[in-house]
């Protein structure tokens, strides 16, 4: 009986545990229409601008903390050690026509100063690409419900999944640099930042829902999937 419980258990979280996959690669289509200079904040050892083929190297920007550029330095890549979310980004006034950055925006309290250094270095007409957790994703809704503390909404820079007994990372200590999430986002709030610093919505994607044929699902629906993948376009205020 435990077996197929355990299988059963497998059989549900499966969608769910390959969700931050599913969102990556809707990222990457997203990047694969466009062209110039790119920019990547916060990608660690696991930067989208790795599989974008179509732009040449020294086209590549990443911003990051000193800790965390060794590996995209050894793909020769232009990499800036900097806390973007304490810093000016050291580069110049409209100096890049892609802004990238997955599932970095929620751990940096400064979100505004965020945002106006995007506005500053993207060219006009430049676009941005953000993803992060949605809090407004039924999946999370439901576990709240359930007085579960979903995966997005973090309450230590020290532990793991505190409050969520589902998690197999639950009470494990947290050995990362920066902080754990801060901000908590829905698809509506993202937007809304976005409008309020001269940004026009192209286009919104929740990733998945965690569920079978959730990615066809958060492409209907992205307001309540687990992400908040959003395209803008910087435009004349």
């Amino acid at each position: 009986m435990a077996s197929i419980i355990h299988r059963i258990k497998e059989l549900i979280a499966g969608p769910f545990r390959k969700s931050n996959g599913v969102n990556r690669n809707i990222i990457i289509d997203y990047l694969k229409c466009l062209k110039g200079v790119f920019l990547e904040i916060g990608p660690g050892c696991a930067p989208l601008l790795e599989a974008v083929q179509h732009i040449d190297n020294d086209k590549k920007i990443i911003i990051d903390l000193p800790e965390m550029v060794g590996y995209c330095e050894s793909l020769g890549y232009k990499c800036l050690a900097q806390d973007a979310s304490i810093e000016k980004w050291r580069l110049d006034d409209e100096s890049v026509d892609v802004v990238i950055s997955n599932q970095c925006l929620e751990h940096i309290p400064n979100t505004d100063d965020f945002i106006l250094e995007c506005r500053r270095v993207l060219k006009e007409g430049g676009i941005l690409v953000l993803s992060v957790p949605n809090q407004g994703a039924l999946a999370f809704i439901f576990l709240m419900l359930l007085t579960i503390n979903p995966p997005m909404n973090f309450v230590s820079d020290k532990f793991y999944s505190l409050g969520n007994p589902l998690s197999n990372m639950r009470m494990k200590k947290r050995n990362v640099p920066g902080h754990s999430h801060l901000r908590l986002f829905t698809t509506r709030a993202m937007n809304d930042l976005l409008k309020a610093y001269g940004f026009t919505i192209l286009k919104n994607h929740g990733g998945s829902w965690g569920t079978w044929g959730g990615k066809y699902l958060a492409s209907i629906f992205p307001y309540y999937g687990l992400y908040t993948t959003v395209m803008a376009k910087k435009i004349n205020r």
